[in-house]
């Protein structure tokens, strides 16, 4: 019984001694309350009774002799840069030490508060020197002076040499400077003088998007087939939209039983994408349209997709015959309604080349070249569609004068099919037939002149190309030139 009130005595002494404890800290801290209480310091610099504003004018001169004596070293292997420390903005973070330590035994429990206040009398606290820095700065100049090691990731990629032989370029790591740990070095640097002021480059690595195992999976080891179309260079506009839609095409890979679209690719013809004015064919008749040349692009992919054997899926000739490839051989596309497409009939990838150089284009495709074979091309016109002739009056000529004002020209019916040779054995493939649609000779007629009916003299109602009924022209899988575009 003794015993339990001695121990009543002894708890309640102790409450009554916190409880003076904490008045008399209470009333200690209502007295001072905008001043740091005794024993607390940040590396070793007493703030005991400092004011804000005095705790700042210290932190002041402590930035001087911590932070701008001298420049901070920075190492990678055996290589070494200088960074100054005004460059990345590096300071005290004022603010924060200062709410810190104006804190100490001003937060949390009464009783928590006389543990932070006799802990700072008995021991001391230190608040750490925290500092901030420019972050962005602070990695503009980490790569400025580290710039050699640093390197984005490389795909890796399809080589195509001068003698069209495949190399697969291998893919590269890339490495970049982890700005944080660099940080946090400069941190302990700044909060510890003794730390010798070296920050150790640390690196983060990145996978490239498509790794070399991926590009030589492919399987494209050689060409499969090339094909040229020539044009005339002085029509500036048409040999501009001819680059503009071969540059579309040159490096596209086309993976097995893919369908490939022109128009899916090279996108629409539009002066937003640099198209220009040039001629096209518009109801049977040259006149000027955005994106003229580009069915020539079109027209050389279309011949060196036959020649490498893929897949017609869907082609449609021009409405009249066109200059720089053979009837049946043209392949016409329009923004949103006419498009060459082709799969991939191979079980390898496709790698497209697009080559222009002054007044030619050349459409180069390689793949698998187990898959390779001689191809002939063949194409016949099997009918010739006579024009018709139509008389304008003309009242500005002379009295009885005849003038031509658009020579008519023949259509033509052309089949055309590709003729395999493969191990010995040849296999035969019907193409696509043409349609070409015959242009009306226009005749003006002057004063006192009737219509007769009658061609002009040297005029005849046949075909305007070297191929008539019965004749038929073929490419191997070399590929050929054909005679300059008239358009």
């Amino acid at each position: 019984m003794k015993l339990d009130i001695k121990i009543k005595i002894l708890i309640v002494s102790v409450v009554l001694a916190c409880l003076g404890a904490t008045v008399t800290l209470g009333v200690s801290l209502a007295m001072e309350p905008e001043t740091i209480i005794s024993g607390v310091q940040v590396l070793g610099a007493d703030l005991s009774g400092f004011s804000r504003d005095k705790g700042e004018a210290v932190l002041k001169g402590m930035e001087k002799d911590f932070i701008g004596a001298s420049p901070l070293v920075i190492r990678y292997e055996d290589r070494a840069w200088q960074l100054a420390p005004g460059k990345i903005g590096l300071a005290i973070d004022r603010e924060r030490v200062l709410d810190e330590a104006l804190a100490v035994g001003r937060n949390g429990s009464p009783l928590e508060r006389w543990g932070q206040y006799r802990k700072a009398s008995v021991e001391g606290i230190d608040i750490p020197l925290y500092v901030k820095v420019d972050k962005a700065s602070l990695e503009k100049e980490l790569n400025s002076v580290a710039g050699e090691i640093a390197a984005e990731p490389e795909d890796a990629r399809l080589k195509i040499n001068t003698d069209d032989t495949v190399e697969v370029v291998p893919s590269r790591e890339g490495v970049k400077i982890d700005v944080e740990r660099a940080w946090q070095e400069i941190e302990q640097i700044c909060r510890n003088p003794e730390i010798k002021p070296e920050i150790k480059l640390a690196l983060i690595k990145s996978s490239p998007g498509v790794p070399t195992q991926e590009v030589a999976d492919m399987g494209v080891d050689g060409l499969l087939a090339s094909y040229t179309t020539t044009f005339n260079q002085a029509d500036a506009d048409r040999s501009y939209n001819i680059k503009i839609a071969a540059l579309a095409l040159d490096g596209i890979i086309i993976p097995p039983a893919e369908v490939f679209s022109f128009n899916g690719v090279v996108g629409s013809r539009s002066t937003e994408a640099g198209y220009k004015n040039a001629k096209v064919i518009i109801n049977n008749e040259l006149v000027d349209g955005l994106g003229g040349g580009v069915c020539q692009v079109s027209t050389t992919l279309y011949n060196a997709a036959l020649l490498a054997d893929m897949e017609i899926v869907d082609r449609v000739n021009h409405s009249i015959p066109v200059a720089y490839v053979p009837p049946g051989r043209d392949a016409t596309v329009a923004d949103n309604y006419l498009d060459f497409r082709f799969k991939n009939n191979t079980p390898h990838h496709i790698y497209m080349k697009t080559l222009v150089s002054p007044g030619r284009i050349t459409v180069k495709l390689y793949g698998d070249t187990e898959y390779k074979k001689q191809v002939i091309i063949k194409t016949k016109v099997v009918e010739t569609i006579p024009f018709k002739q139509t008389y304008e009056k003309d009242l500005t000529l002379r009295e009885g004068e005849v003038k031509l004002k658009r020579k008519g020209n023949p259509g033509l019916r052309v089949v055309a099919e590709r003729v395999l040779v493969e191990n010995g054995l040849t296999r035969v493939e019907s193409l696509p037939a043409s349609l070409y649609h015959p242009v009306s000779q226009v005749v003006l007629l002057g004063p006192g002149v009737e219509p007769t009916g009658d061609l002009l003299p040297g005029e005849e109602n046949k075909a305007g190309s070297r191929e008539q009924p019965g004749e038929a022209v073929s490419d191997t899988v070399s590929g050929g030139i054909v005679p300059p575009a008239m358009q």
